[in-house]
C-alpha cells in the first residue's frame, strides 16, 4: 500500500500528514501540482515485454517531444530539478519519491502498480530498493508548478529514508493529520 508522509522542509522530525488513503494522497499531491494513480500490475519480463505491456498506459501520457524508457536500480539521493514533468509507472519493487514543493517535503512510498507524476519546477529525489523497475515518461519543459519555489537547499539524508518509512508502514503506525 502506498504511503504519503509530509514534513515542513526545515523540520524533518515533525510529521504534518501520514496517510495510506488513496483519496487523501491524490488530493494532497494535487495541491502541489503532482499526480498519483494506480494501474494493473502484471508479471515481470524483459525491457521489451514491459514496454509492450504498459504501452497503452504510457501512450496515454505521451505527447510531442516526450521520451520513454525503462529504468532499473537507479540511484537518486541527490535533490534535483527536472526541466519538464515526469511520470513514473512503478512496475516492480518499491521506492520513496520526495517532492520538495514550496516549504514542504512530500515523501511518496510507491510500489508496483503506482503512477507518480512529478511536475516541472518541483525539486525531488528518491530512495529505494535494488529491485526497482519503473517506466519513465519525460515531458519537455513547461511552466513551473505553483508554489514550488525552493527556500533552502535540502540534504536528502535529513529526512527518513526508504527503510525507515517502510518499517513505519509495516508497523501499522499510520497517523493522519
Amino acid at each position: 500500500m502506498t504511503l504519503l508522509t509530509v514534513w515542513p522542509d526545515d523540520q524533518p522530525g515533525h510529521v504534518l500528514l501520514r496517510t495510506e488513503d488513496t483519496g487523501a494522497i491524490v488530493a494532497e499531491l494535487g495541491r502541489v501540482g503532482a499526480g498519483f494513480a494506480r494501474f494493473p500490475v502484471g508479471e515481470g519480463g524483459s525491457e521489451g515485454d514491459l514496454s509492450a505491456r504498459y504501452r497503452g498506459l504510457v501512450e496515454s501520457r505521451v505527447g510531442e517531444g516526450c521520451s520513454v524508457d525503462v529504468v532499473t536500480g537507479e540511484p537518486g539521493l541527490v535533490e534535483r530539478l527536472g526541466d519538464g514533468a515526469e511520470d513514473r509507472f512503478f512496475v516492480r519493487g518499491a521506492a520513496v519519491w520526495y517532492l520538495h514543493a514550496g516549504r514542504e517535503v512530500h515523501a511518496v512510498l510507491c510500489e508496483a502498480g503506482d503512477v507518480l507524476t512529478v511536475p516541472a519546477g518541483v525539486r525531488h529525489w528518491h530512495d529505494g530498493g535494488p529491485d526497482l523497475v519503473t517506466v519513465r515518461v519525460r515531458r519537455p519543459g513547461g511552466a513551473e508548478a505553483g508554489g514550488s519555489g525552493v527556500v533552502r537547499a535540502l540534504v536528502p539524508g535529513e529526512f527518513p529514508g526508504f527503510e525507515e518509512l517502510v518499517a513505519e508502514r509495516v508497523g501499522g503506525s499510520v497517523l493522519s493529520g
